[in-house]
């Protein structure tokens, strides 16, 4: 009896300590057209992401090109029809205020702190962009931790590149697959592409949704049911030893 009452203190302890909740966790970025601070908090299924603006320099803006003098600036959240609504930043391209590159001296980047999404167990995430015209594209990088404290670095580890070929559809999906090197994710919109044809620069697109997979409990009951089976298994086996 005791040793049935102790599995099931574990099972239900297992339970209580597994996610409260089953599916996906969505984040959305859009809202009315106004300049946010340089940091902007997001919560959302228990968990708490945070972004970050910034304005960096670039001789080009390539995705494994290399950031440097890079200062904070003011995001901006975006509401302006379905496929111009999203996260971008205050200034850039004279009035649109979305992810992209005005030159040398002004490549406007989006920083992600997404650290919080592991504690619930995700190891996938689809990010959900808008304002992507013909020709435009964005990159998606991935890091251990903020890497715009150290001042300048590398665009490398790139998760996900994708951009609009032709087609006249503006919001286009990534979906990366996340490891221990991706709990900060550095958004960039580089030098359009077509195929293998590369366009003049002029890329420049808002971030609009982020939809992470969270483990089913389903999965936590399989368990469950199975340790159960092993406790009354050892229990009759137990009791079969004493007569």
């Amino acid at each position: 009896m005791k040793a049935r009452m102790w599995i099931v203190g574990l099972v239900l302890a297992m339970f209580a300590a597994g996610p409260a909740f089953a599916g996906s966790v969505t984040f959305n970025f859009g809202g009315p057209d106004t300049a946010l601070g340089t940091s902007q908090s997001y919560t959302s299924g228990g968990a708490t992401i945070t972004a970050y603006g910034f304005e960096c320099s670039a001789a080009t803006p390539s995705s494994t090109d290399t950031l440097s003098n890079c200062a904070a600036t003011n995001l901006f959240a975006k509401s302006d029809g379905p496929n111009e609504t999203g996260l971008g930043l205050a200034g850039q391209g004279g009035g649109e205020n979305e992810i992209g590159w005005d030159g040398p001296n002004a490549d406007f980047v989006l920083g992600l702190d997404v650290s919080a999404l592991f504690k619930l167990g995700v190891t996938s995430m689809t990010l959900s962009f808008g304002s992507v015209q013909p020709g435009e594209d964005y990159a998606i990088l991935g890091y251990g931790s903020n890497p715009f404290l150290g001042g300048s670095f590398a665009l490398t580890n790139t998760e996900a590149l994708n951009g609009n070929s032709g087609s006249s559809n503006q919001v286009l999906s990534s979906t990366i697959s996340l490891n221990a090197s991706d709990e900060f994710l550095v958004i960039v919109s580089p030098c359009a592409f077509s195929g293998s044809t590369t366009l003049p620069c002029g890329s420049n697109v808002v971030l609009g949704s982020l939809t992470s997979e969270t483990p089913e409990p389903g999965t936590l009951a399989l368990f469950a049911t199975g340790l159960l089976a092993l406790g009354f298994g050892m229990r009759r086996r137990f009791a079969f030893q004493r007569q």
